[in-house]
C-alpha cells in the first residue's frame, strides 16, 4: 500500500491539470514551483483553488502541487531532499518542522521578510515563535492547534442532569460529571462512557498538570519527564479516569470495540466528553441528530493549564532553485485569502489573528463556544526539538505507561523505571 502511495506521488502531476485548470506539467513554460503536501481532501481543496489563482496570476510561473499521505510525508521529502530532487516549498507542521530545520534543509527567511517589509505581526506570535529559532524564522504559519478541547454530549448532560462545563472548570468537576455520565444496561455492561481521548494523548494531561518533556523546548539537553513532579500528577490522573475513577475507556476497551474509533464514539453516544483539536467540527457537524459544543480542558485549582499544540505552514527548501519566486508563493498561500478560505471550513484556526477573531471563523456554528480557541492560545505547549523525540516518546516511553493505563504500574513505579532508559537516550539536536 506505501508503494502504492509514492506512486500516486510520482503521478498526481498528470491528473493535476484537471484539479487545477492547468495544461499539463510537462508543456508549462517559464519558471515551475513545486509545492509539497499532505492533508484532507478539504485541505488540499484550499491549496489547490489558491494555486490555481495564483497560476492565472503569474503568467510566468507555474506552480505544481506533489501530494504525499501524512504517514509517508516526512520520508518521502527527506529522501527527495538527499536525492537533490526536492521541492521548492514545503508544507510543514509544527511538530515534524524539527526533522527539517534540525537537517538544515529549510532556508532562513528573515531576508525575505526584512526585504519585502513582510508583516508577521498579523500572525499569532505563539506560531511565529515555533518557526523561529535563534532570532531566524523559517516558515510563515497557516494555521495554529491548541489540543485542548473538551468536545461534549449535550444530550447525555441533559439526561444525567448535570450543567453544561463552563472554560472555568476544575479537575474534580471534570471527574464528578465523568462518573455521573457513566451509563449501564441491566447485566452492568457500559453502554455510555464518561471520557474518552481521540488517541492515547497523555501530552494533554502532562501539560495540562503544568508537567515537562524536556528542559527546554528548542534547545533540549535532559529529558525531564520521568522527574518532574507536575508530570508524574498528570500521568497519575490520567490512569486514575481509567483504574480508580473508572469514567474513561481503557485500552483493553477500545480493543473489544472491533476497529470502531473514539471519534466515532463520540457522534453515536456512547462516549459523553471526547478530548481533540479543532479539526473535528467538520466531521461533528454532519453527524446526525449530535448536539454538541466544546469547553477547555479542566483546571487545577492552583490555575495551572497548558495544552498540546499543532498547526502548520509553509517554507522554502534551501536546495531551490527558485528561491524568490517560491517567496512569493509563500507570502501568497499564507495571507490573509487563504485563512479565510480556511476558516470557511471550520476545519482549523486561521494563524492570522484577526482572521481567527473574525466572524467569517467565529460562525455562530457548532461549536457554539469556538471563541475558547482563542484564549487557548496562550496555554499552548510545543514538543521538544529533538532528532530523536518520536523515538523517546513512541518508543521509550509508551510501552511503559501502558502499563500504567492497564494498573499494573503506578505513575512513580513507572517513572522510576524510565529515568535510566531516558538518561541512556539523551536529547539528539546535532
Amino acid at each position: 500500500m506505501k508503494n502504492l502511495r509514492l506512486v500516486m506521488v510520482g503521478l498526481i502531476c498528470l491528473s493535476l491539470p484537471s484539479l487545477l485548470g492547468l495544461n499539463g506539467c510537462s508543456k508549462s513554460s517559464g519558471t515551475q514551483i513545486r509545492i509539497s503536501s499532505w492533508g484532507s481532501p478539504e485541505e488540499n481543496q484550499i491549496l489547490s483553488n489558491l494555486i490555481d489563482k495564483y497560476n492565472q496570476s503569474h503568467p510566468g510561473i507555474t506552480v505544481v502541487l506533489e501530494r504525499t499521505a501524512f504517514e509517508d510525508y516526512v520520508q518521502h521529502l527527506l529522501t527527495q531532499i538527499a536525492g537533490g530532487e526536492g521541492p521548492d516549498v514545503i508544507f510543514v507542521e509544527a511538530n515534524n518542522f524539527v526533522n527539517f530545520y534540525l537537517r538544515g534543509a529549510l532556508e532562513p527567511l528573515n531576508p525575505y521578510i526584512q526585504a519585502d517589509h513582510f508583516d508577521l505581526s498579523v500572525y499569532y506570535p505563539q506560531a511565529i515563535d515555533r518557526y523561529t529559532v535563534d532570532g531566524q524564522t523559517y516558515v510563515v504559519p497557516r494555521d495554529i492547534a491548541p489540543i485542548g478541547l473538551i468536545f461534549y454530549n449535550k444530550k447525555a448532560f441533559d439526561e444525567a442532569g448535570i450543567p453544561y462545563p463552563t472554560d472555568d472548570w476544575t479537575y474534580e468537576d471534570f471527574v464528578a460529571d465523568g462518573k455521573k455520565l457513566m451509563k449501564k444496561d441491566d447485566k452492568g455492561n457500559v453502554t455510555r462512557w464518561g471520557f474518552v481521548d481521540d488517541w492515547p494523548n497523555f501530552d494533554a494531561w502532562v501539560y495540562d498538570f503544568g508537567g515537562s518533556f524536556a528542559d527546554d523546548v528548542k534547545h533540549p539537553t535532559k529529558w525531564t519527564f520521568a522527574t518532574d513532579p507536575n508530570t508524574l500528577k498528570g500521568i497519575q490522573f490520567r490512569a486514575d479516569m481509567m483504574n480508580k475513577y473508572k469514567m474513561m475507556l481503557p485500552p483493553s476497551g477500545l480493543a473489544a470495540m472491533g476497529g470502531m474509533g473514539t471519534g466515532d464514539m463520540f457522534t453515536n453516544g456512547t462516549v459523553a466528553m471526547f478530548l481533540s483539536g479543532l479539526w473535528k467540527t467538520p466531521t461533528f457537524r454532519m453527524a446526525k441528530d449530535l448536539q454538541w459544543d466544546v469547553v477547555m480542558m479542566p483546571k487545577g485549582s492552583d490555575g495551572i493549564r497548558g495544552f498540546s499544540s499543532g498547526g502548520s505552514g509553509y517554507g522554502i527548501l534551501k536546495s531551490s532553485a527558485h528561491k524568490k519566486e517560491a517567496w512569493d508563493l509563500v507570502k501568497y498561500i499564507s495571507g490573509e485569502e487563504g485563512a479565510k478560505m480556511l476558516a470557511e471550513t471550520g476545519l482549523a484556526q486561521p494563524a492570522i489573528m484577526s482572521v481567527s477573531n473574525s466572524p467569517v471563523f467565529l460562525d455562530g456554528q457548532d461549536p457554539k463556544n469556538k471563541k475558547v480557541v482563542l484564549e487557548a492560545i496562550k496555554y499552548m505547549k510545543y514538543n521538544p526539538m529533538c532528532k530523536n523525540w518520536l523515538e523517546v516518546h513512541d518508543s521509550i516511553i509508551n510501552p511503559e505507561l501502558d502499563k500504567v493505563w492497564s494498573g499494573s504500574e503506578t505513575a512513580e513505579e513507572a517513572m522510576a523505571h524510565l529515568q535510566p532508559l531516558l538518561e541512556k537516550n539523551p536529547p539528539q539536536t546535532q
